[in-house]
């Protein structure tokens, strides 16, 4: 989906749910955000991204493919340092426009390729900083964490309340609204028409507590994010573990190319 063609698709999404939308218009060569959004209450600007496969590696990966070769992949599904880097660079729109946050500051991202479900979960995972923990003493799998690595959403605490992802999944519009609970905002961006109405999608680590019957956990501790080890032992204090490390998830797939048989 091009970039035009995608403001023209949120805006209609807007306008379904309640919103008066429309296009934010270029000031003197500034950058700014995309679309301005209002209710009778509360105003909104958000900033789009449109991220695809990098045509890079998808170009690796299509000459490694030969007829009857096995070509695997891993990739990772946490926090990316290059996915951190697209929402600093919507933040930047969005103060630039907006310094004194008289709107709530909202990110809509929307990806597409090969496995948009795979970029969209690894937005999720760079905005929250989640990470997977398992114990030996729990009969719990994992926890999932969230705010335990260096993440968006805490960076960013004072700038961004929200985050929207979309993909394709077929022909329908898969939609989740990321809820910032860091931001000074959070209370009151919690109690307006926009995340009243994608309740159904929401993805709050706040109601993920609760909702996945305390297998959900917040790093809720001042440590730097880098330092893995202190905040580990933090959350197995606050939890009464003993044991307690860190489980890396990949997503790991095999592909080959099969010759066509010729009746």
């Amino acid at each position: 989906m091009k970039d035009t063609e995608l403001k023209k698709v949120v805006i209609g999404i807007l306008k379904e749910i309640g919103l008066e939308a429309k296009r934010i218009r270029g000031q003197n060569n500034l950058r700014t955000p995309d679309i301005k959004a209002w209710d009778k209450k509360d105003k909104y600007i958000i900033e789009l991204k449109n991220k695809s496969d990098d045509p890079e590696e998808v170009k690796k990966y299509r000459e490694a493919l030969k007829p009857g070769k096995i070509v695997g992949k891993t990739t990772p599904t946490g926090p990316r340092n290059r996915l951190y880097a697209i929402i600093t660079d919507g933040v930047n729109q969005l103060t630039s426009y907006d310094s004194e946050h008289t709107t709530f500051h909202i990110i809509w991202i929307h990806t597409s390729g090969r496995d948009p479900s795979l970029l969209d979960n690894r937005f999720r995972a760079t905005l929250f900083g989640t990470q997977y923990l398992f114990s030996t003493q729990k009969g719990t799998p994992t926890w999932t964490c969230f705010y335990f690595k260096e993440s968006s959403f805490y960076s960013h605490r004072n700038e961004l309340d929200g985050a929207i992802l979309t993909y394709l999944n077929q022909s329908q519009l898969c939609v989740q609204l990321c809820v910032n609970t860091l931001s000074p905002y959070y209370r009151k961006f919690s109690q307006s028409f926009l995340y009243r109405s994608l309740a159904k999608g929401l993805c709050n680590p706040e109601i993920e507590i609760l909702k996945q019957d305390k297998n959900a956990w917040i790093a809720d501790c001042n440590y730097d994010r880098k330092e893995e080890g202190r905040i580990l032992k933090y959350l197995r204090e606050k939890h009464n573990l003993d044991h307690l490390d860190i489980m890396p998830m990949n997503q790991v797939e095999a592909m080959m190319i099969l010759p066509i048989e010729e009746k």
